[in-house]
């Protein structure tokens, strides 16, 4: 199994049913792709008069490689989102994310952040904080956070 695993960082700040109105048409190319994964939107909160502060995704794609890679190059000419960063590529036993041809999931970067430091040094201080998103996308980068994230996000919700 080919996985593709890429962060980015969001132009707008969608909201959840404006996410969901997004992924269902990439839902369906999904499944006749046999394409499964999830996308994990991490937002900041509006501070002050600041409407929109920072959005990543963090996405995993999982299927035949070749359609991995044509999905994936479809994600980059999305003018949703800049910086996209592949973090890895290679081949996996399974699947991680097998019955979801896109799951979504937000957060918010505090959320994220606590989610990693508990995952990545747990019982080790404080938790992680950032008033910084190029610290946070930063960190996203390492490809053992980002899956790790992602993994921890996916038995949550499942």
């Amino acid at each position: 199994m080919y996985e593709l695993l890429y962060i980015s960082q969001a132009v707008v700040d969608l909201t959840e049913t404006e996410m969901e109105a997004f992924l269902g048409r990439s839902r369906e190319r999904n499944a006749q792709a046999d394409i499964t994964g999830i996308l994990l939107h991490i937002h900041d909160g509006p501070v002050g008069d600041e409407p929109f502060r920072a959005a990543f995704f963090v996405q995993s794609l999982e299927g035949p490689q070749e359609a991995v890679e044509q999905t994936y190059e479809r994600i980059r000419a999305d003018m949703l989102h800049t910086d996209l960063t592949v973090v890895h590529r290679g081949q996996r036993e399974s699947r991680s994310f097998a019955g979801w041809r896109m799951h979504l999931t937000r957060m918010t970067s505090e959320a994220a952040l606590a989610l990693i430091a508990r995952e990545s040094q747990p019982d080790s201080g404080p938790p992680l904080r950032s008033d910084n998103p190029a610290d946070t996308f930063a960190l996203l980068r390492d490809p053992l956070i980002a899956r790790a994230l992602l993994v921890v996000v996916a038995d949550q919700s499942r």
